[in-house]
């Protein structure tokens, strides 16, 4: 799964182990739910996904085929214990995830899917091994929903960071 360098929204390009480009995701460029959706080669939308606005935890919904497969909920962020819950279908991704060096799990701790970061790429890059193919479209739409947690994430360090009194900039002297 590649990144594409120069966009005005979020897009990226998943290729087989031959290079050839077989799925497209794309992300509204302005969109308070964060929706994004991966198609096919032939525009046909594969996968939906979408940011619950309010929410205690991080929360998304991966639809397919027009139904909601599951909602992705972070649990309380622990920087060496990290997991995601997809609880309706019952798996979780584990492991260090801010270096995207993880693994899919099902509830009976199978290996669904490993996920390793490729640093020296142009845009973000993927190594992505899925163990089988009926799980190609949940894997990148989970990935895809974890590449979205961890942006919101960065997006809300670097504005607090930026801003670390917590208010806008103005004052209020009475």
């Amino acid at each position: 799964m590649k990144e594409k360098v120069f966009s005005l929204h979020d897009t990226y390009h998943v290729y087989d182990m031959e290079g050839s480009e077989k799925y497209q995701i794309r992300s509204k460029p302005i969109s308070i739910t964060n929706q994004t959706s991966l198609y096919d080669m032939e525009g046909k939308e594969l996968a939906h996904i979408h940011r619950k606005v309010i929410s205690m935890h991080e929360t998304h919904f991966i639809e397919i085929d027009g139904k909601e497969v599951t909602e992705v909920r972070t649990k309380l962020f622990h920087p060496i214990h990290q997991e995601i819950d997809a609880p309706e279908i019952g798996w979780q991704i584990r492991g260090n995830l801010w270096d995207h060096d993880f693994s899919v799990l099902d509830s009976a701790e199978n290996v669904r899917a490993t996920v390793h970061r490729k640093w020296i790429s142009l845009g973000e890059g993927y190594q992505i091994s899925i163990a089988s193919d009926e799980d190609i479209v949940l894997v990148l739409a989970l990935i895809v929903t974890l590449e979205r947690i961890l942006t919101d994430r960065k997006n809300e360090s670097m504005t607090s960071s930026s801003n670390p009194s917590g208010n806008s900039g103005s004052s209020n002297n009475s």
